[in-house]
């Protein structure tokens, strides 16, 4: 079973506004202006009103309502605009149970958003690596997206035989699923961005976040991979995927990553619990 036939039996995911899926796309720009932002968003009313709602929300404490997207980006900026936004956009189809993952309605929500403020964290720290704050946000928030496909596409004897895997040999996830499909959900998801027409760096992300790509230097799925991993250390993991979390040498390796600093990341995004409520609230 190939990740492409996965994909094409997929019938109820929700759809994706266009207007999120461009503010995406602008991630591959060198710089992106808030003249952009508010352009790829204002021609959908629907979204503009949520986001409208969220920044009005007591979270933000705004001195004076927003009123217009124009005024949303000019106080908020564009990087806080690109996490409501996809917050918004990605929430209702993330809220779901799935029965396949042993994932309750909302797991896999929270497990997305912790891994993306834990993706933003790193970017921070390891500057060297040059990833954008938006484009670690944005990755850490749609690497499992893949879980989705499968959560619709999978016989109950496939995920029986992927579950005992997990359960008894205690390998993770991704091993499962390509022992048993030829493929797993990172390469779905992977799949998915790129019939979306997302940014090549982004697709490279989701694709690899269980391998990450170290040479000949370190590519996107290197932050999103540790983030993961810190993610489910801090107590995110949803269903199974509790089983055999490991950090991969290479990297901790490659990137000189001591324990202390893995505890500290480990604590700092436990922490962000209140953020990250928040968040989940504008699903």
């Amino acid at each position: 079973m190939t990740a492409q036939e996965l994909v094409a039996k997929v019938k109820n995911l929700p759809p994706v506004p266009h207007a999120a899926l461009k503010l995406v796309s602008l991630l591959d720009l060198p710089a992106v202006s808030n003249t952009e932002v508010v352009q790829a968003l204002r021609c959908d009313n629907v979204l503009t009103a949520k986001l409208l709602r969220a920044c009005n929300s007591p979270y933000f404490g705004l001195a004076e309502p927003v009123g217009s997207v124009d005024q949303a980006v000019f106080i908020l900026g564009h990087q806080q605009i690109l996490h409501i936004v996809l917050t918004i956009a990605f929430g209702s189809a993330m809220v779901v149970a799935l029965p396949g993952y042993a994932v309750e309605a909302s797991e896999l929500w929270r497990h997305s958003l912790v891994t993306a403020t834990a993706s933003e964290m790193i970017a921070k720290e390891f500057t060297d690596l040059n990833i954008e704050l938006p484009v670690a946000f944005t990755v850490g928030l749609l690497h499992d997206i893949g879980k989705l496909v499968l959560g619709q596409t999978l016989t109950a004897d496939l995920q029986v035989k992927i579950r005992r895997l997990i359960e008894h040999e205690h390998i993770a996830r991704a091993e499962a699923e390509k022992i048993v499909l030829g493929t797993d959900h990172s390469e779905v998801g992977a799949l998915l961005l790129q019939s979306w027409h997302l940014p090549d760096e982004l697709v490279e992300a989701v694709a690899n976040h269980h391998q990450p790509i170290l040479t000949p230097k370190p590519r996107l799925s290197v932050v999103t991979h540790l983030a993961d991993c810190v993610a489910h250390l801090a107590g995110s993991a949803p269903g199974w995927d509790g089983y055999a979390v490991r950090i991969n040498n290479e990297l901790v390796t490659s990137l000189a990553i001591t324990p202390e600093q893995i505890e500290q990341m480990v604590a700092n995004v436990r922490e962000s619990s209140d953020r990250v409520d928040q968040f989940m609230s504008l699903a």
